[in-house]
């Protein structure tokens, strides 16, 4: 409750603002409500690219009308050197009363702003005091927040570096290859071979050769020629010599030509069909 009253009030006496972008505005709340003095890091937000554009502050004093009283407001600047903002209020000969008073600054950064209290000099007492900040963050104070900020520039992919292994420069398997008495190698890492099996790689490398020649001497015969060797080991003899069982089956239906006698209804047949065909070719020339 009393942090929107201290905000209605700043408000009211506060000129009004352009909320453009990229910055947003707020307002702290009260730095006194926990005593006279304060830090600023528990007053303002942490964050990037904040300013400080104004302060307000409001107490009422306890006080004779004839006692001496200064009431002095501030803050002492981050590097401990002088104050960024001290005011003192001359109560003296005054009778205890409110006050009200603003400030306004052109963005001041946060990073500049020390430690602040109340001090009172003389007789009186401080009641309900009241002390905010008014602020200002610049959303692009790192451009790389957001793209549409001025001066982004658009991430690099990171680069990777491959380590390539080597072996040979491993020392685990430089002591294997010094502990094998069976093999040797050079610095390339090639295995060197003793008189014995050089003389057998040798022996090899002639067979394979032999091999090669062979094949080359039998790829330069004739078709033919293999043919005919193929067919000087076929053998089919034996399928002439092959006989079938069986023997000599003779016929046991005998047919008998006792003479065939002529058609004679065929014969009359035939005859009507040929007069029927002789009369419809003379109808064509009949007119």
């Amino acid at each position: 409750m009393k942090r929107q009253s201290v905000l209605a009030l700043f408000l009211a006496l506060s000129p009004s603002y352009s909320y453009c972008e990229p910055f947003i505005y707020g307002i702290s709340p009260n730095a006194a409500s926990t005593g006279m003095n304060w830090s600023m890091g528990s007053v303002l937000p942490s964050v990037p690219g904040l300013d400080v554009n104004g302060i307000i502050y409001r107490y009422t004093t306890n006080k004779n009308t004839e006692d001496d009283m200064k009431v002095t407001i501030g803050n002492s600047n981050a590097d401990g050197t002088g104050y960024t903002f001290r005011e003192t209020d001359d109560w003296s000969g005054l009778p205890g009363n409110t006050i009200t008073k603003k400030f306004l600054f052109n963005n001041i950064p946060s990073a500049s702003w020390g430690d602040g209290s109340i001090e009172i000099e003389g007789e009186g007492t401080v009641e309900s005091p009241v002390v905010a900040y008014s602020y200002r963050v610049d959303l692009c104070a790192d451009p790389q927040t957001d793209p549409s900020c001025s001066g982004y520039v658009k991430p690099k992919p990171p680069d990777i570096e491959v380590e390539l292994y080597n072996p040979l420069e491993d020392d685990v398997v430089i002591a294997a290859l010094d502990q094998d008495p069976d093999f040797k190698y050079d610095e390339d890492g090639n295995l060197i071979l003793d008189e014995p099996e050089e003389e057998e790689e040798s022996r090899l490398e002639m067979g394979l050769m032999a091999a090669d020649n062979a094949l080359t001497i039998f790829k330069s015969q004739g078709q033919a020629e293999m043919i005919s060797q193929i067919n000087l080991q076929t053998d089919i003899n034996m399928y002439y010599n092959a006989q079938i069982g069986g023997g000599l089956y003779a016929d046991v239906n005998i047919l008998t030509d006792d003479g065939l006698s002529d058609n004679n209804k065929a014969l009359r047949n035939n005859l009507a069909q040929q007069l029927l065909h002789e009369q419809m070719v003379q109808s064509q020339y009949g007119d």
